[in-house]
């Protein structure tokens, strides 16, 4: 989603949606046998006001990690070599027209961040947003929110499967871990 000359300087102090323990139902494939039938895919919940894979790794100052992004599995995976020390569920580009699609490739944590932008194109904002590609274009961020900072329910359901205009949807404290933690110049693999 196009955001540089939409990114507001303003940056209010964190604080989670007031309608906390909202959940979603994501789909994991899961395949078991049972009296020999497989079983339908199980859900997970997810509450996007809480991180997506339990507690965060702690980091050292220049510690060597990079971020791996699954477009099939919709997950965000932070590694330091081949090891995933977190794995986040996000929701990227729906892939339905080109201006909607999350662009694979090598790309690197570029110096724009913010904890809020609002994109009167698309009639929503989001929380912490670092970005990835073209400076402001291409976003790791939040849920969606409306002008008033409160949570598309709509849109938040979705994590976990294609849902943005091509930036990187994750829960609050998702995108706040990497807001607060992934350094400048970090190396982002986005890939099928």
């Amino acid at each position: 989603m196009f955001l540089s000359l939409t990114l507001t300087s303003y940056m209010p102090s964190f604080q989670a949606n007031s309608a906390s323990g909202h959940t979603d139902k994501v789909n994991v494939g899961r395949s078991e046998q049972e009296n020999g039938q497989t079983s339908k895919q199980e859900a997970i919940p997810v509450n996007w006001d809480k991180p997506s894979g339990g507690s965060y790794p702690v980091l050292t100052q220049n510690e060597p990690v990079w971020i791996d992004v699954s477009i099939k599995n919709q997950r965000v995976y932070i590694k330091k070599g081949s090891q995933t020390l977190y794995t986040m569920i996000a929701s990227t580009g729906k892939d339905t027209e080109p201006d909607m699609t999350t662009p694979t490739g090598t790309y690197y944590i570029q110096a724009e961040r913010g904890k809020w932008f609002y994109s009167p194109k698309y009639k929503e904002g989001a929380k912490y947003w670092v970005s990835w590609k073209n400076h402001g274009e291409f976003l790791f961020h939040s849920v969606p929110m409306d002008e008033n900072k409160r949570i598309l329910t709509a849109d938040a359901q979705r994590l976990g499967e294609k849902d943005s205009h091509g930036c990187i949807h994750l829960t609050v404290p998702d995108a706040k871990w990497i807001y607060e933690h992934i350094p400048y110049n970090t190396k982002v693999v986005i890939h099928s």
